[in-house]
């Protein structure tokens, strides 16, 4: 991906691939908890492409611990007809490979990510990344400087600020679609003019 980041200081952030993506997982410790589902949605040519959604669940391991059922609702029985975690993380590599990585909280699921792919003996294609959190944190900081209001980071109060529509939570897919058109908001609202400025903002 070298290229991609050579190249975002001149190109126009809507020319540019962002898939974004979301994970459900059984905690928030990346070296034990487990990835259970996995969504990504493209947004090309600024545009979110709902068409292309990829959501998939991940097969469950038996011996693994489980937990967070009360945020997202799945069982192992939900799971056992899943996909192979390598199975999805292949798919996902394919996308990944198209330009940036973008997620709400990228501090939590990189890891997660970075670490599926290691224990699937894949390599991670180190994308640039963009966080949507960190780009309502700009844009909290310029409201601030202005004597403005306060911007909420959660995905589903930042989407109530900047009047987005409800969306079910903690559902892979949803909240991937979330992301997407949270970052389409964002950018604009920043006034974004290349890839450059959102990784800069974001990354």
């Amino acid at each position: 991906m070298s290229w991609l980041r050579a190249r975002s200081a001149q190109l126009l952030w809507r020319k540019a691939v962002y898939w974004c993506v979301d994970l459900e997982t059984t905690g928030l410790d990346p070296k034990k908890d487990r990835v259970l589902a996995l969504a990504a949605v493209p947004v090309r040519d600024g545009v979110v492409r709902c068409s292309e959604l990829l959501a998939v669940r991940v097969r469950a391991d038996p011996d693994s611990p489980w937990g967070g059922v009360e945020a997202h609702g799945l069982l192992p029985t939900d799971l056992e007809a899943a996909s192979p975690l390598v199975g999805v993380l292949r798919r996902l590599d394919v996308c990944l490979r198209q330009g940036v990585l973008v997620l709400h909280g990228a501090h939590v699921d990189v890891p997660f990510l970075e670490r599926s792919y290691r224990a699937c003996g894949i390599p991670w294609p180190r994308p640039p990344v963009v966080d949507t959190a960190r780009l309502l944190q700009r844009m909290g900081h310029r409201l601030r400087w202005l004597g403005s209001e306060h911007v909420p980071l959660d995905l589903g109060s930042a989407r109530e600020h900047l009047g987005l529509p409800a969306y079910p939570r903690h559902d892979a897919a949803w909240d991937a679609v979330a992301t997407a058109e949270l970052l389409v908001v964002l950018a604009f609202r920043l006034r974004a003019r290349s890839l450059g400025d959102l990784v800069r903002w974001g990354g």
